[in-house]
């Protein structure tokens, strides 16, 4: 019998790859929502939970699992027959963590370093001016490598949806964000994002979570 899943996140955080993970692999777990914007990931409960005070956390039974990368892979493992992770052993499984590193010590660091410059510079407005835009000048990089690593491919391991797929999916939507000055043109991440989008569990889990929420996805997704 396998452990009750409990989930904890917040709409559009890097929690969303985790959400759909989840329905991806077709588990039956429960929701609950973290709200970043009250501070509620501060609370004596929530980081007695997660002492990290950080999204997503998914409790498993007894235990609890944080990180996204991590909690990716158990779920990709804990339903293998859905092929959301290459097995152990399969060259493309160190590819999926090569990727996934890359997005959480990469690009979500520059992500963050644009939309909340103080958790680097403090409060002095000159040098959160200068982070930011040094965000932006690394964002540029980043987007070239996400380009030049998906080339034609229709998803980012090659002709299948993976756990991957949806961590770039979430750093996808962040690059829309009227925050972020300037991104280059990035048609292969466009390609895949909406691959992604068009997934029936995704359209389910960005719906969920708007209801919290109500963040933007681009409106060529939603004309369609």
């Amino acid at each position: 019998m396998e452990s009750p899943l409990v989930f904890f996140y917040y709409p559009r955080a890097c929690s969303l790859a985790v959400h759909i993970a989840l329905e991806e692999v077709g588990l039956v777990y429960e929701r609950r929502l973290v709200d970043l914007k009250t501070a509620q990931n501060r609370s004596a409960d929530y980081l007695a939970l997660n002492p990290k005070g950080s999204v997503p956390a998914l409790a498993i039974g007894p235990q609890v699992l944080t990180e996204t990368q991590a909690i990716l892979t158990y779920l990709g493992d804990l339903r293998p027959e859905r092929l959301l992770l290459p097995p152990s052993g399969d060259f493309a499984r160190y590819r999926a963590h090569e990727w996934m590193n890359f997005l959480s010590s990469s690009v979500h660091v520059y992500i963050r370093s644009i939309f909340r410059s103080s958790a680097y510079a403090g409060e002095d407005p000159h040098a959160n001016e200068e982070v930011n835009r040094q965000g932006v000048r690394n964002l540029q990089k980043a987007v070239a490598v996400v380009e030049e690593k998906l080339g034609d491919r229709q998803w980012a391991l090659g002709d299948r949806f993976t756990v991957v797929d949806a961590y770039l999916f979430i750093m996808y939507l962040w690059t829309t964000d009227e925050r972020i000055a300037s991104v280059p043109a990035r048609p292969n991440w466009d390609r895949v994002a909406g691959n992604v989008w068009r997934r029936p569990a995704v359209r389910r889990v960005v719906e969920v979570e708007r209801r919290d929420r109500n963040y933007p996805v681009p409106g060529h997704w939603t004309a369609s």
